[in-house]
């Protein structure tokens, strides 16, 4: 008895071999999600060194004088003054020629380096002045300086949110690009160590 013809190996083609290698994926997704939370970080950086070294020197700027005699100063007229003490000072300015300058009292209450703010100086002209001052407390001391006034502290307090918001968004968006691309490159170095898939051809074993 004869056997019918042979017709083909028992096994499709598509049994053998594992298939098309996959691609590598490109890196491009998390270098800009690393990269715009490194630039927030760095930003943020910078502005909180811009933050502190004005502070700085707008509290450095500030300088004692005398709390029971006389001082004298060279003001600027297109600087405001503040005098600055720790409870019962009154002060007087007086120009060269002896034109007192008006001592305006704040309309909010404002404290740099525990002294409260108790008077405002606007002069009219550069020049000398003489700044006499009267403090009802022994000890008490008066500090004078260009104007460190509630809108100046509440532009710092605005700064220091605007970079804790920036650290809050661009750490973990630096964090998690890092650790993305540091996945996606341990995937692509897995694919190019793999050994090559069989061909359609091939057969197992042989």
């Amino acid at each position: 008895m004869s056997l019918p013809p042979h017709s083909g190996y028992p096994y499709g083609a598509a049994s053998f071999g594992a298939g098309p290698t996959p691609a590598p994926k490109g890196r491009k997704g998390p270098l800009i999600l690393l990269l715009s939370g490194s630039a927030l970080c760095v930003v943020a950086v910078v502005l909180t060194m811009v933050f502190i070294a004005s502070s700085a020197r707008a509290i450095n700027d500030l300088k004692p004088i005398e709390a029971d005699g006389a001082d004298t100063a060279q003001l600027d007229s297109s600087v405001v003054y503040g005098l600055y003490g720790n409870g019962g000072s009154q002060c007087t300015v007086t120009a060269a020629d002896g034109t007192e300058v008006e001592v305006i009292s704040p309309t909010s209450y404002v404290e740099v380096n525990e002294r409260r703010l108790f008077g405002m100086v606007a002069p009219a002209a550069s020049g000398d002045y003489t700044i006499t001052c009267s403090t009802s407390f022994p000890g008490y001391d008066v500090w004078f300086g260009p104007l460190v006034d509630g809108g100046d502290i509440g532009r710092m307090v605005a700064g220091v949110f605007v970079v804790v918001g920036m650290f809050i968004v661009g750490l973990p968006l630096a964090v998690g690009g890092a650790i993305w691309l540091a996945v996606r490159h341990s995937h692509n170095r897995r694919l190019h160590q793999a050994p090559p898939a069989a061909g359609a051809g091939a057969y197992p074993g042989i």
